[in-house]
């Protein structure tokens, strides 16, 4: 569940982006961000922190990105520090995804198979989820050992499940009901 205060400063950022058409370039920047955050134990900690004072997370976070980022995400992430609220940024980051993809029609959802998939494989599966929802759809695919067989595709409050497993499960309560 997405924190309403990082929601409330993702949707700000949102404007503020959309307005200076620079959604796009934001958007990545932001995820560029989440994963550094993410990957890296130090500035984790870092961010994290509520020992180390504003004014430092500040001063470190200018010398490490003024310059590098566009100025509405800089400007975001200096006021994140000021208000000691740097530790919803990864919240705040997600919130942001959530309203581009909800302003530009597009649903997210995973993919898992038991074996790598083609591209062209996963084009399909994106086209038929995109036909029966009805919404660009982008998934992310990765392989799941657990799956003996097929694929389990949640989008949204759709699960598409094309698994060995459920597909026994199925054979098995139609023998059942035929026998009884």
């Amino acid at each position: 569940m997405i924190n309403e205060v990082a929601r409330r400063y993702a949707r700000a950022l949102y404007e503020l982006a959309k307005t200076s058409k620079n959604s796009e370039r934001v958007f990545s920047e932001l995820r560029t961000l989440k994963e550094v955050f993410a990957s890296n134990e130090t500035i984790s900690e870092f961010i994290l922190s509520p020992v180390i004072p504003p004014d430092q997370k500040i001063a470190a976070l200018k010398g490490a990105l003024e310059g590098k980022l566009c100025p509405e995400l800089t400007q975001t992430l200096l006021l994140l520090a000021e208000k000691n609220r740097l530790p919803i940024f990864m919240d705040m980051a997600d919130a942001f995804e959530a309203i581009s993809d909800e302003d530009h029609g597009v649903t997210r959802g995973t993919v898992r198979s038991a074996k790598p998939l083609s591209p062209e494989v996963r084009k399909d599966i994106e086209d038929k989820v995109t036909q029966v929802i009805k919404k660009k759809v982008i998934l992310n695919f990765s392989e799941d050992a657990k799956l003996l067989g097929g694929m389990v595709a949640q989008v949204g409050g759709w699960t598409f499940d094309d698994s060995l497993e459920t597909h026994l499960t199925r054979m098995s309560e139609e023998l059942n009901r035929r026998t009884h």
